[in-house]
Order: C-alpha cells, then structure tokens, then sequence
C-alpha cells in the first residue's frame, strides 16, 4: 500500500460526544428536544450540511441550511477556545511512527478551519501531507467523490491507499472509491459493506496497518477481514 487517508471526527479525534453535545444544545436554544445520546445515534459521522438538512425538514425549523451552519461553525469555535478536543487513543503514536514512511493524508466531510485547527493545537498539521475537507469536493461523503479526490491528488490507484474510518458514512464513502478500508469502532455493525479490517481501537489497528504498508502489493490485495 503506497498512502492512508484517515479520517477525522471520531477517528483522529474523540470529537463525537462533543458535536453531539453541541447540537444538542444549540436545538434546546430554538426550541427542541434532542438529547445528545439520540442525536449520536442517529447522526454519527453524518456531515454538517445533511445534518442541517434533515434537522431542518424534521422540525420545520425558520433557518436556512446555511443560517445553521455558520451558526454551528461559531459555536464549535467558541468551545474550542476553551479547549481542545482529545486524540482517540494510539492516534499520536501511530502518526508519528507512519510519518515519513509514506504519504498521510486527512479526508474528512468538516470545515477545513475546524479540521486544521485542532490538528495544529494536538501538533499533526505538519505530519500530513494533504487535507481534504467537505468543501473540495461538490458531493461529501457518503459519495465517494473526496476519496477520488484525494487518490488522484496523491498521485495512486485507490487500491493503493488505505482508508481509516469509523463510520458507515465513512465506510460507505471509502469502499465505493475502492479504497482498502480499516474501520476502528467499539461497536459490532450488521452492514451491507463489510471492511477489509475492524479494530476497536487505533492502538490494535497499528500493527496491521504498518504491515499493510510493508507487504508487497499483491499480498496486500488479497480479500481478507480481520476483526479484533
């Protein structure tokens, strides 16, 4: 394998419960309930604009889709000021390890402002070489349009490039580019897609990876799933 893209929300950074929460409480502020736990569950890894969208259809809210997210964009800045979002753990190790060996690349459906942000507070900007936001491409995830975007910038098949994830949105995306795909998730999924690997945390997913990267190509591209 010659690259890996990684993911963001929920994959580099523990950033689920803190959207959640922040929905949460930006909804109560107009008027409706939606207890973060149930927002995660049925939001995780969706991107902003769908999750405006779909809010906005719901609950026939008075606000564009745009109102709402540069509403959103704001209030996640103002939290962030206060702090940062924590690293999942085995995500500073494993980036540290991999950089220099082959390119590493962030493809995530978030603003670009907040993606390079806090990979600048947590010290990663400069380990990356390319970060691809939502706003690059027409179509977000789960369209594969950002994967194809970054395959082609990286200058390699999507066979060749590893994709991390933790999300059926992220999956979904990552596997119809035709990327390899390590999805790491506390959670078991009953989904029509099924990743090449399934690791709870990054920690177990490392020493895959780094032999992934070590492999000649075609024993990389045997079809195998590994769960662990």
């Amino acid at each position: 394998m010659q690259a890996i893209c990684f993911d963001f929300d929920g994959t580099l950074v523990d950033s689920e419960v803190f959207h959640a929460d922040n929905w949460s409480n930006y909804l109560a502020i107009n008027g409706i309930e939606m207890p973060s736990a149930q927002f995660l569950s049925e939001f995780a890894g969706v991107t902003w604009d769908k999750v405006a969208a779909a809010l906005q259809t719901r609950f026939s809210l008075d606000l564009s889709i745009e109102q709402m997210l540069v509403q959103m964009e704001h209030r996640t800045r103002d939290a962030l000021m206060k702090g940062t979002i924590p690293a999942k753990t085995g995500v500073d190790n494993m980036l540290h390890q991999l950089h220099g060996q082959l390119p590493l690349a962030v493809v995530t459906g978030a603003p670009r402002e907040y993606v390079e942000g806090i990979l600048h507070r947590h010290g990663w900007l400069d380990l990356f070489d390319y970060v691809f936001c939502g706003e690059d491409v027409d179509n977000n995830k789960p369209e594969p349009d950002i994967y194809h975007h970054a395959c082609n910038t990286l200058g390699y098949c999507s066979s060749q490039v590893i994709a991390i994830e933790d999300s059926f949105t992220g999956v979904q995306s990552a596997y119809n580019a035709g990327l390899k795909v390590v999805l790491v998730n506390t959670e078991q999924h009953d989904w029509y897609i099924t990743p090449d690997y399934h690791f709870e945390t990054m920690t177990q997913a490392h020493s895959v990876v780094a032999d992934l990267i070590r492999r000649p190509r075609d024993a990389a591209e045997k079809n195998e799933v590994v769960y662990a």
